[in-house]
């Protein structure tokens, strides 16, 4: 409470502390009837306070009062702390949750391209692949052709051998071309499984049947086993394109008088077919790669296979088209079996 000269008048009603601090304040007329904040200190004490000053009138009942200041003063540093702990607190999170949204954002934007990156990997080692299993056949076939022309006087049976050597290089060129083509509309989804009902142990049957008289050509034993009854829906084109690429690697890869087996069964609405050479077999690395795109064990990367490695990726696909499976086991003592289970209702 303050005169009108600014004297502090009930400083024995304060307290030593208390008035060590307020004594500090002083009375400025000018901020009468207005809510301040001030800041007092005494010594290493410092507090801060909303103020409010008013006049008492002088028909105020209160001799002490009447016609004099009086300062209400709050002290507000229990509110400012909390705020000053709030807008730590709000930073703290608001640092937080940036970083977990940038962290968030950058996850989710990986995800979404990561099909995106997968493709072009994948369309950019298909190039690159492709080109190199082109080049070769071409390069073997413009080489001859050259040798060629430098005797145009010879006639044909004495150049049967390179004239052989090409169209074995066109032949294995076209197989290339149309396998690399079945891939590339594998992957852009314009094929579609087209199934139809078929007796199957007489269709089976006539596959199997001119790989007999192949396998005998070879000095190599070939022996079908096919047990099935009744009709099964499958797509004859591909299942016939499946059929085609295992019985030509187990032919290929098994030595003469060595023994391809083959079996087709069926159990309820399941067909289950399985290809056994007696070959060298299939390391235990590369069979979890061996239905890769031109991926070749190190036994079939060699002139006399021709393989590309796009056969067994084929293979594969046509199973996974048709919701099946396709694994590959050693057939003991010595070479691999192919396994395919396929849904025939």
């Amino acid at each position: 409470m303050f005169d009108g000269n600014g004297k502090i008048l009930n400083a024995g009603w304060l307290g030593t502390r208390n008035y060590n601090l307020l004594k500090n304040s002083t009375l400025d007329k000018t901020q009468l009837n207005k809510i301040q904040e001030v800041v007092l200190s005494s010594g290493t004490v410092t507090s801060h306070f909303r103020t409010l000053l008013i006049k008492v009138p002088t028909t105020n009942t209160n001799p002490m009062y009447r016609g004099n200041y009086v300062l209400i003063l709050e002290n507000v540093d229990a509110d400012l702390l909390a705020i000053s702990s709030f807008r730590k607190a709000l930073l703290v999170t608001l640092v937080f949750f940036w970083i977990l949204a940038i962290a968030v954002a950058y996850f989710l934007s990986r995800s979404s391209m990561k099909p995106i990156i997968q493709s072009w990997r994948r369309q950019r080692d298909f190039s690159a692949n492709a080109a190199h299993e082109l080049r070769t056949p071409l390069t073997v076939i413009q080489n001859q052709l050259e040798y060629m022309l430098t005797k145009p006087k010879d006639q044909v049976m004495t150049q049967i051998d390179e004239i052989s050597t090409a169209l074995g290089e066109v032949k294995h060129l076209k197989t290339l071309t149309n396998r690399l083509l079945v891939l590339a509309r594998s992957d852009s989804g314009t094929i579609q499984i087209n199934r139809q009902s078929v007796d199957l142990e007489p269709w089976f049957d006539g596959i199997l049947k001119p790989y007999a008289e192949i396998a005998t050509s070879q000095q190599k034993a070939f022996n079908p086993v096919v047990k099935l009854s009744g009709q099964g829906r499958i797509d004859t084109d591909f299942i016939r394109q499946l059929m085609v690429i295992l019985l030509d690697n187990a032919i290929k890869y098994t030595p003469p008088t060595g023994t391809v087996t083959v079996r087709v069964t069926r159990s309820h609405d399941n067909l289950h077919l399985e290809v056994a050479d007696t070959g060298a077999g299939i390391a235990d690395d590369d069979k979890v790669r061996v239905f890769d795109r031109f991926y070749r064990t190190d036994q079939s990367r060699n002139s006399k296979t021709g393989g590309n490695g796009l056969g067994l990726a084929i293979a594969k696909w046509i199973v996974d088209q048709h919701r099946g499976r396709i694994t590959v086991r050693d057939n003991h003592p010595k070479g691999a079996v192919f396994s395919v289970t396929l849904p025939i209702n």
